[in-house]
């Protein structure tokens, strides 16, 4: 090898180099958080002051969608009991938001053992029905009165920006393929499934209110 083409090679090999140590750098700087999980977290004075990535199941009714900052608990993932950490979280509340959703939450852990948060997404599963008997929005509402209180499956699209983040009066609107008549849709507690946005076919489960506003129990994709 002549002795321009070892210099060229060394000039490259210090170019790989001192990028991969720019990416390490990079990514364990202070704006880095590790991965754990809620056990890893609850009572571990070594936690107190790191910036972390916990995920964790939503502990149904430990959270208030109107409250601000939001505040909630998690549990380790898929269990049913054991040890539960605090989430005190400012930012924007994801539309899958709910009880028993998977939490995924960076944020600082105080000295108090809560974990202070502004990001936080959320999975929850997808859930499929087929709409075979259910009934279309107009065919609901012109049953009139007679339907209010009762039982009833429906199916319709979501109308684009209603989705909205729990906790609310309404949580979205569906229509007929036409885009009318919009029927609202309470749902305030358990998270929307996985994948549903703007003009998806769901299928819901529930009852109409006196209020011509329908009362979700479960919410499903249409098959």
């Amino acid at each position: 090898m002549n002795k321009r083409a070892r210099n060229r090679l060394v000039g490259v090999t210090a170019i790989i180099l001192i990028s991969i140590v720019a990416i390490f750098v990079s990514v364990g700087g202070g704006d880095a958080a590790y991965s754990r999980t809620v056990s890893d977290v609850v009572d571990n004075v070594e936690m107190v002051g790191e910036r972390v990535r916990v995920t964790g199941t939503v502990i149904p009714g430990s959270w208030d969608g109107k409250s601000s900052p939001m505040r909630f608990d998690i549990r380790d993932e898929g269990a049913d009991t054991g040890p539960m950490i605090s989430v005190v979280y400012n930012g924007n509340v994801p539309s899958t938001f709910g009880d028993d959703v998977t939490a995924i939450v960076t944020g600082t852990v105080t000295d108090d053992g809560v974990l202070d948060s502004t990001d936080m997404i959320t999975k929850c599963p997808s859930k499929y029905e087929a709409a075979d008997d259910a009934l279309p929005v107009s065919s609901l509402l012109a049953q009139g009165d007679g339907v209010v209180g009762k039982s009833v499956r429906i199916t319709g699209l979501v109308v684009d920006g209603s989705i909205q983040p729990p906790g609310g009066d309404i949580r979205f609107s569906i229509a007929d393929e036409s885009g009318s008549p919009v029927l609202d849709v309470h749902y305030p507690d358990a998270g929307l499934p996985d994948g549903m946005e703007a003009g998806s076919q769901v299928v819901l489960g529930g009852l109409l209110d006196a209020e011509g506003v329908f009362e979700a129990i479960s919410v499903a994709i249409a098959q």
